[in-house]
C-alpha cells in the first residue's frame, strides 16, 4: 500500500488562522506549563475514561500472553507492528490534547467578563483570557485598545450596577409617592374635584429649555421626515405657548379694569392652549375669588399644586406660583364661611 503506516501518521492540523498566534513563540511563552500528574496508583485524579482504558490494556497484555503460552500467537512481528499503533494513537492523542490546551490559553473563551476566573478581556470581541498575552493584544482582533484587566472591568461593571440602583430607586420613589398621594386623595374624599387624568397637564418645556436640534443619521428619509415632525410639533407648542401668554396679557388688563368675569374667560381661553402654566392658573384662580366662586378658585389652584407636587418632585421649582396657589386656595377654603 501507498499509504503511511498508521503510528506514522501526524495528528491533524488546526486551521492555518488558528495556528498563527501558536507559533509565536512569545506567545507560546505566556502559557502556563502542565501540572504535574497526580499518582494515578494512588487512585487519585483518575477519570472514568482513564480506568475504562486502563482496564482495556490490562484486558488485552493478558490475552497475549495467554496466546503466546498456548502457542496461538506465533507471529511476534505482527505482536510488535500492533503495539506500535496502539502506541501512536495514543500520542496522537496527547498531541491532540495539548493543542487544544494551547488554542484555550492562546484564543481565551467568550464571555462577558462578568466572573472572575480571568485575567485580561477584550471589550470588543467578548473573549476572557487566562494568561498575560504578550503586549496585552487580543488574539483575535490582534488589538490592544480594548483589553481591559479583570479589575477594572470588575469596577465598570460596579459603576454600572450603582447607576441601575439610583435610577431603580428613583423610579420606585415616584411610584410610590404618586401610590400615597392618590391613596391620600381618596382618604380626603375629594375625588370629585380632583382630575386624575394628570398627563394633561403635561406640555414640552420648549419655551425655557433648549432641546437643540435632533440628532438623526444623515441621508435617510425616514429619519428626515421624523426630524421634520419634531420640529413641526416644538414649532405649535411654541406657538401656543406665545398664545396662552397673550390670553394673560389680556387677562390681566381686564383684572387692573374691575372686569374681572372677562380676565376669567381670557385665562380660560389662554389654558386652552398651554395647560402648564401655572401662571394662568393662579391668575385665574385670583379672579374667581374676586367673584366669590370659591370652589373654582379651590379647583384652579389644586391644578398648580397637584401638577407641581406629581411632576416636579415638590413645590421649589415652581415656588412662586405654588406659593400663590397655596395663599388663594385658603382663601377659598376661608371664604364660604361666615366669620363673625
Amino acid at each position: 500500500s501507498d499509504q503511511p503506516a498508521p503510528w506514522t501518521r501526524r495528528a491533524p492540523a488546526p486551521p492555518r488562522a488558528a495556528m498563527a498566534p501558536m507559533d509565536n513563540e512569545a506567545a507560546l511563552a505566556c502559557i502556563p506549563p502542565r501540572p504535574p500528574a497526580a499518582d494515578k496508583r494512588l487512585g487519585y485524579n483518575v477519570s472514568n475514561d482513564e480506568l475504562d482504558e486502563w482496564v482495556s490494556d490490562v484486558d488485552d497484555v493478558s490475552a497475549q500472553i495467554k496466546g503466546i503460552i498456548d502457542g496461538t500467537i506465533t507471529d511476534f512481528d505482527a505482536l510488535d507492528h500492533q503495539l506500535g499503533i496502539k502506541e501512536r494513537v495514543k500520542q496522537i492523542r496527547e498531541e491532540e490534547l495539548e493543542q487544544k490546551r494551547r488554542r484555550f490559553f492562546l484564543f481565551g473563551q467568550e464571555g462577558k467578563g462578568e466572573g472572575t476566573r480571568y485575567k485580561w478581556w477584550c471589550k470588543r470581541c467578548f473573549v476572557e483570557y487566562l494568561i498575560d498575552l504578550p503586549n496585552h493584544t487580543c488574539t483575535r482582533c490582534q488589538q490592544s485598545d480594548k483589553m481591559m484587566t479583570q479589575e477594572d472591568r470588575r469596577a465598570e461593571l460596579m459603576d454600572k450596577l450603582e447607576d441601575y440602583r439610583k435610577t431603580r430607586n428613583t423610579h420606585q420613589w415616584r411610584k410610590d409617592k404618586w401610590i400615597r398621594w392618590k391613596k391620600s386623595q381618596k382618604l380626603l374624599g375629594r375625588s370629585r374635584n380632583i382630575n386624575y387624568k394628570a398627563w394633561e397637564y403635561w406640555e414640552p418645556d420648549t419655551d425655557t429649555e433648549d432641546e437643540g436640534d435632533p440628532i438623526v443619521p444623515k441621508d435617510n428619509p425616514e429619519f428626515r421626515a421624523m426630524e421634520a415632525d419634531i420640529k413641526d410639533r416644538h414649532k405649535k407648542a411654541a406657538e401656543k405657548a406665545k398664545t396662552a401668554e397673550r390670553f394673560r396679557d389680556k387677562g390681566n388688563e381686564a383684572m387692573k379694569a374691575g372686569d374681572f368675569v372677562t380676565a376669567i374667560e381670557h385665562y380660560e381661553e389662554g389654558l386652552e392652549y398651554q395647560r402648564a402654566n401655572k401662571a394662568l392658573w393662579t391668575n385665574k384662580a385670583l379672579a374667581e375669588l374676586k367673584v366669590f366662586r370659591w370652589h373654582d378658585a379651590i379647583a384652579s389652584c389644586n391644578k398648580v399644586i397637584e401638577y407641581s407636587e406629581i411632576f416636579e418632585d415638590g413645590f421649589r421649582r415652581s415656588a412662586n406660583a405654588c406659593f400663590k396657589a397655596f395663599v388663594r386656595r385658603g382663601g377659598g377654603l376661608r371664604g364660604p364661611h361666615p366669620w363673625g
